[in-house]
């Protein structure tokens, strides 16, 4: 598996460093990807210490932009990409604000990774218009999300951003603490089609996770639904002067399409 033959990224940073549930991730995440990002340019947003970065080079993508606030993290993640000698021309490595940094004309890809992230932040406005500018035509998600809620709603927090786990400090940072959010599944879906995208792939947590029953408790959060994991692709309307009978469907939970079946060692 994955992280089997990568083990630097268990040593570099200590958020989410269990083995088994990065592997699976892997599956879930990557795996079930791999055929829009062979070939692709990806921007990571939060890249952390490069581990999905390095994870969608490895499954083929030609070029990826990494974007993370902590200094610490974008050395490491700089330090284990020369290690594992990526040439400097497959990716580039920002240290910034990432609702900021999308709006840099130079930040432009095929794919939008957004892993981990939308549970720690509240500006949610800048960051979907920042996917947006990035022209992506897809976006990959993973994130927590609220249960046992009804529509489109967000869940106001207030998170420290002391420890790498936690929220960036940012210009709206008071003292060591920022407002983050929540999202519903409903509220993230609502938020990608305001930016013209809509959701055409989901990873299926729960037959997924059938072929690995001695799976950490952990990534258990996917098949009670505290996770998800989908893809977005960019709506491309019709024309003016031209007519579509095209319907679209939001998908939720209760939609969700078939994943691979996987073969793994």
């Amino acid at each position: 598996m994955f992280f089997d033959d990568n083990p630097e990224f268990l040593e570099t940073s200590t958020t989410a460093s269990s083995k088994r549930r990065l592997n699976l991730r892997h599956i879930g995440i990557i795996e079930e990807n791999e055929e829009i990002l062979r070939g692709s340019s990806v921007v990571d947003i939060a890249s952390h210490d490069g581990r999905w970065s390095y994870a969608a080079l490895h499954a083929g993508a030609t070029h990826v932009t990494g974007v993370e606030g902590r200094r610490h993290l974008i050395d490491a993640t700089r330090q284990t990409f020369d290690a594992k000698a990526v040439p400097a021309t497959q990716y580039t490595l920002i240290q910034g604000d990432v609702h900021e940094t999308l709006f840099d004309p130079e930040v432009k890809c095929d794919v939008v990774l957004c892993l981990g992230f939308l549970y720690h932040t509240a500006r949610y406005v800048e960051l979907m218009s920042g996917i947006a500018s990035t022209g992506a035509e897809y976006v990959i998600v993973d994130t927590r999300v609220l249960q046992d809620v009804e529509g489109p709603l967000i869940e106001m927090k207030v998170e420290n951003v002391v420890g790498e786990a936690f929220a960036v400090k940012d210009r709206y940072t008071i003292g060591n603490r920022v407002i983050s959010a929540v999202p519903s599944e409903a509220a993230v879906v609502l938020m990608l089609q305001a930016i013209g995208y809509e959701v055409d792939h989901r990873t299926d947590w729960t037959r997924l996770l059938a072929q690995y029953p001695d799976a950490p408790g952990v990534i258990r959060q996917y098949t009670s639904g505290k996770r998800i994991t989908f893809r977005a692709r960019k709506i491309h309307r019709p024309a003016a002067g031209t007519s579509s009978t095209r319907t679209a469907a939001v998908p939720t939970s209760s939609m969700v399409s078939e994943a691979k079946t996987h073969s793994h060692c």
